[in-house]
């Protein structure tokens, strides 16, 4: 700003020669915020503010705002996105409508702006237009020179939100399909014109879904497009003419032209309308069985709806977990007492006045509560008070967590308890709680379960309920933060082996004992319940560094002994990352741990990078290798698998590579078989670690390949694999969730770099059904144990079939977020489109169905969640 209030629009001359004498109302002041601001009016001052004005005052009103100046002009000019963004993903019809009949501009502005509904393009070209500019009374059009706003967003390219990606084909009988989308704003809708030669034929609008686009790209899959050449031009199409297309928007030619003729011959006419018919019916079969669970994907709610969907017992989550009904108890079962043990927090006794209240609802009557306390609380403490008609009543005992092996072995109640609840601080248990958790220890030494947050802000603003779906039992996700808890259920066998680690010392916190059970416990005995059985509550004050709810949290220092009981050497070291980035409002927080095993010395590595004609990418891949193995402190091989290069400038590299740089080459000829390839070149390497990874790579950090194959050395461990960044740092892999449902889908595709995921699981080490052969480190022993990569499959699904195998030997696949790497698979690269691509995605579905059933069924992905949406975001009710 040049210093002008905004006060001073009221000083602007209201009877400008542009001006008119129509008065703006109340919808013309919220459309006005809207369009210039980018939010709705704070209060009524602000809305009463923007109406009754002649248009030139109300336009200066919005442009005199410092808020335009600092939220929306600075925004274009660096490249940041607009608050309009937050208000919605783009804009909607009924303002597109009012904006292009109230503000001035050029006709030519107004059919550019048609067929866009950017906030960036709208906002741009309104800005720039003359008859805008020219619109402002003159003590405005002063000011807007004063603050050069002209100048500034005169660099702004505005073809960079226009770079459209897609896909265009002839399907026969005048049909034309495809798909077209702005990779910069996946919710503008994009309109094609369509040209026989220079005859206009019509447009098509771009708004189907595109089964399969949104895991390759990004978005929805919204994006695709059918148009049939109308039979008036069958005197263009009989001779055989080029079909041009062109983006309604900037008027330039999109894809290839291609060539139509359909002259068919007159004999073979009937058999060719017959084809087409079956075609058609194949494809509306097809178009049935993929839009139908996209269809379900939509209806499926998102994470915010679990309140109201738990509140009319709709999902679930709130009902009984699978096989762990209190029904299949036996009457003996029935009958045990159940031991629910208490680690009081020192300073907070509401959580264990809920879990009190909650333990007089329960189903199974048979109970005893163990507080664990240093002392005894003091009479007249609130501890005390709670506790006195329990104990007075024998159905509570106060005991120190060192007293607690010999309790539970000499009380007369607790000696044969059917099992022990343990508990951190409090919380609510659902009514059946106590009995599920017993018929899951019926079968298991270990039980645990799902349970939601409900948050009381204290700062005016609603309450919220927040889920935590857990994973299947997983000792790597165990090593961040306390993913059992805050209630877990032992049976005393369990119970005794925990007190028996560490010399007897007691465990400090859940975590602690968690981590305890890993070590003691066979994995298969620790059962998941997936179903919500207790609430915690948890208070945030107004304070801004207590107003993101804290959903899980790590101990360092019993990481740390875990780490000395296992016989590594490794730094841990407390995070904190937040989810929901993008919204403020939506923000939760986990505060894990990181681990980084030392290994004494690193093993031998080979290196394999498959490529064929692809010059540049591979110089930067080799390029960044090259910088690794300097930092590597053990023999790195690496080996260039050429695949038939042709290309000059690849054959010169490979050449100078291996001769100057001592990159081995191996030759392979035929046609592209990545599993074959990458076995052969495996079978020539002397590593005792395989990494494979695409010549589209490069190193987000040098130590990228120390840490994956120190990650390697965790117990249990056969394969890791690496978060793979887009150029522009969003995330194209985070590991691979699998289903019968989708096949593979990758994890946290499109989110922001700083986007913690869904528990944070985007930036913790944690593990995987599998991950991408992009980059795939493993034992060469294991590649050996399990045959390597499945020939049969030449392009798709080897690498997780590969997981998948290695998984069935009892080892785990395991997503190292610092295992960073940019992977130059382009946001853009084309994708089938059509009913053989469709065909092609369905045979290899039902083949990995048929040999791998239940192994496709993620176990990290808790059956809450949807499986036809992205992981992790829509509920399954």
């Amino acid at each position: 700003m040049d210093g002008r209030s905004e006060s001073q629009v009221d000083t602007l001359d209201k009877n400008h020669a542009q001006d008119t004498s129509r008065r703006t109302t109340l919808d013309d002041a919220v459309n006005g915020y809207r369009l210039f601001l980018g939010r709705y009016p704070a209060n009524s001052q602000e809305l009463l503010a923007a109406a009754d004005c002649r248009p030139g005052e109300f336009i200066s009103y919005f442009l005199l705002r410092g808020e335009f100046i600092s939220n929306v002009v600075n925004r274009l000019a660096d490249g940041s996105s607009l608050p309009h963004a937050e208000l919605a993903p783009q804009m909607d019809e009924g303002l597109a409508r009012w904006a292009s009949g109230t503000v001035p501009l050029t006709g030519a502005s107004r059919n550019a702006l048609s067929a866009s509904r950017s906030w960036r393009f709208w906002i741009l070209t309104m800005l720039r237009d003359p008859d805008f500019t020219g619109f402002l009374p003159p003590q405005v059009l002063e000011w807007w020179r004063s603050a050069r706003i002209a100048e500034r967003i005169a660099t702004v390219e505005l073809v960079a939100t226009r770079q459209l990606i897609g896909e265009i084909a002839d399907g026969g009988s005048g049909q034309i399909s495809g798909w077209c989308a702005n990779p910069q704003d996946f919710n503008e809708r994009i309109v094609l014109e369509l040209f026989l030669g220079s005859r206009f034929i019509g447009v098509a609008h771009c708004m189907h879904f595109v089964p399969g686009l949104a895991e390759r790209i990004g978005g929805r899959g919204e994006h695709g497009f059918s148009f049939r050449i109308p039979a008036l031009h069958d005197d263009l199409t009989s001779r055989g003419t080029y079909l041009s297309v062109r983006d309604a928007h900037s008027k330039k030619p999109f894809g290839s032209d291609i060539y139509i003729k359909t002259n068919l011959q007159e004999s073979i006419g009937d058999i060719s309308q017959i084809l087409a018919m079956l075609k058609g019916i194949k494809q509306a079969i097809g178009n049935i069985e993929q839009h139908l669970p996209h269809a379900v994907s939509r209806i499926a709610p998102t994470l915010d709806a679990y309140a109201a969907l738990r509140a009319e017992g709709l999902l679930e989550s709130n009902r009984r977990g699978p096989d762990t009904g209190a029904e299949r108890l036996q009457a003996s079962a029935a009958a045990s007492v159940v031991n629910v043990v208490v680690m009081v927090p020192a300073d907070d006794c509401a959580p264990l006045r809920q879990l009190i209240a909650s333990l007089g609802r329960q189903s199974h009557p048979a109970w005893t509560l163990t507080v664990l306390t240093p002392d005894e609380p003091p009479p007249n403490s609130e501890l005390a008070a709670l506790l006195a008609p329990l104990r007075d009543g024998g159905q509570a005992v106060r005991a120190s967590a060192g007293e607690l092996p010999r309790l539970i072995t000499t009380h007369p109640r607790l000696r044969d308890a059917g099992g022990h609840l343990v508990v951190e601080g409090g919380g609510a248990l659902r009514e059946d709680a106590l009995a599920v958790f017993l018929a899951a220890l019926a079968s298991a030494h270990v039980a645990y379960s799902d349970h939601d947050v409900e948050i009381d802000r204290q700062n005016g603003r609603d309450g919220e309920v927040i889920p935590v779906f857990k994973p299947d039992f997983d000792p790597v996700t165990l090593l961040a933060y306390d993913c059992l808890g805050p209630m877990v259920a032992l049976s005393s066998e369990a119970m005794l082996k925990v007190f028996a680690l560490e010399n007897g010392t007691p465990p400090g916190d859940l975590h602690d004992l968690s981590l305890r059970l890993a070590d003691c416990i066979a994995h298969a005995d620790i059962r998941h319940i997936s179903s919500i059985l207790y609430t915690v509550r948890k208070t945030l004050g107004f304070h801004a560094g207590f107003a993101v709810p804290r959903l899980l949290s790590g101990n360092v220092g019993a990481v740390r002994s875990w780490v000395q009981r296992n016989g590594l050497e490794a730094v841990v070291r407390p995070l904190q990352i937040l989810s929901g980035t993008t919204d403020p409002d939506s923000r939760t927080l986990v505060e894990p741990c990181a681990i980084d095993v030392r290994p004494s010395a690193l093993p031998s590595v080979s290196v394999i990078v498959p490529t064929r004609n692809s010059p540049v990418l591979l110089r930067n891949c080799l390029d960044s290798l090259l910088r690794v193995r300097q930092d590597y402190r053990a023999p790195m091989q690496i080996i260039v698998i050429d695949h038939q290069n042709e290309d000059p400038d690849s054959v010169g590299l490979l050449e100078a590579m291996r001769t100057q740089r001592g990159i081995e080459v191996m030759p392979y000829q035929g046609a592209f078989n990545w599993a074959v390839m990458n076995n052969l070149a495996a079978s020539m390497a002397q590593g005792e670690v395989l990494a494979f990874l695409n010549d589209d790579t490069v190193a987000a950090s040098n130590d990228w390949l120390r840490r994956a194959v120190a990650t390697l050395a965790l117990p249990e461990v056969g394969v890791v694999g690496a978060r793979l960044l887009y150029r522009d740092g969003s995330v194209q892999h985070g590991g691979v969730v699998t289903s019968r449902e989708q096949g593979a889908v990758h994890e946290a595709l499109g989110a922001r770099s700083d986007d913690g995921g869904y528990l944070g699981r985007n930036l913790i080490m944690r593990s995987a059904a599998a991950v991408t052969g992009a980059c795939l480190v493993t034992r060469r022993s294991t590649f050996e144990a399990v045959q390597g990569f499945d020939p049969s499959r030449p392009v798709n699904w080897n690498d997780i079939v590969y997981c998948l195998a290695v998984r069935k030997t009892g080892l785990r696949v395991v997503y190292d977020p610092e295992v960073c790497l940019y992977h130059y698979e382009s946001k853009t690269r084309g994708y089938l489109y059509g009913q053989s691509s469709r065909d092609v995605h369905q045979n290899d579905l039902r083949r990995m169905r048929e040999e791998w059933g239940d192994m496709l069924d993620d176990p990290y992905h808790n059956r809450n969640f949807a499986r036809m949406a992205a992981p992790f975001s829509r509920l399954a009710y």
